[in-house]
């Protein structure tokens, strides 16, 4: 159970997940993509690539047995800055002796990561709130509501993680949570990255739209 493998193994199970996700839409044709302003598209993108940072140290939390480092809110051992190991905690290369159950960090270096997950937790809320700001002024009302519902389903399963100290069913429900949201902020971009129409010259006619050689073409009925 060595924590790189582990955290590469849930990381690419999501990988897997959203492309799957990608490709449905693409082929759905259910929800078209938008011309919006860029700046909308870069804090989209922005909070996509910040939603996979969270999901990739909740796996090093889980791989390191981290997630009962800290069992009180809002502080940890009774310290809002309590110490903390951050050179062995986030060492990607340490070495892992017969096997890994259980763990081999001390307590400094456990807590430095279950603290720096809380962190990215609270930095995850206010990118993902200031898009949802910004979308529904775009009048995206049902893609901002499930990417709020989804936010708020981690957060509450992430403190009930801390307060309950880790009860199986709720570790995977926090589980499946951020791949829901992985998935909504997989939806947020690509409705708000039309892609530009661009024009190609064909040797018997005139210009056309590239897209329009991705349309289904309709024959005649036959018979």
């Amino acid at each position: 159970l060595w924590p790189q493998v582990v955290t590469a193994h849930l990381l690419g199970g999501f990988t897997t997940l959203s492309l799957l996700f990608l490709l449905s839409l693409r082929l759905s044709g259910a929800f078209a993509p938008l011309q919006l302003p860029s700046k909308l598209r870069a804090l989209a993108a922005l909070a996509l690539l910040m939603v996979i940072g969270q999901i990739a140290l909740g796996g090093w939390v889980s791989s390191n047995y981290a997630a009962v480092a800290c069992i009180d809110l809002p502080m940890c051992h009774g310290e809002w800055w309590p110490n903390m190991d951050f050179a062995n905690g986030f060492h990607l290369t340490q070495h892992i002796g017969p096997n890994y159950l259980g763990g081999q960090l001390d307590s400094d270096a456990r807590t430095a990561i279950h603290m720096t997950h809380r962190m990215g937790a609270l930095c995850v809320t206010a990118v993902i709130l200031l898009l949802a700001w910004n979308l529904q002024r775009h009048g995206l009302i049902g893609i901002t509501a499930l990417m709020l519902l989804g936010l708020s389903f981690q957060i509450g399963l992430g403190i009930s993680n801390v307060l309950l100290h880790l009860p199986l069913p709720v570790a995977v429900a926090h589980n499946g949570g951020g791949a829901f949201l992985l998935l909504m902020l997989v939806l947020v971009n690509y409705r708000v990255r039309a892609p530009a129409t661009k024009r190609v010259e064909l040797p018997a006619g005139g210009p056309i739209a590239l897209d329009a050689l991705e349309r289904p073409v309709a024959y005649p009925s036959q018979g």
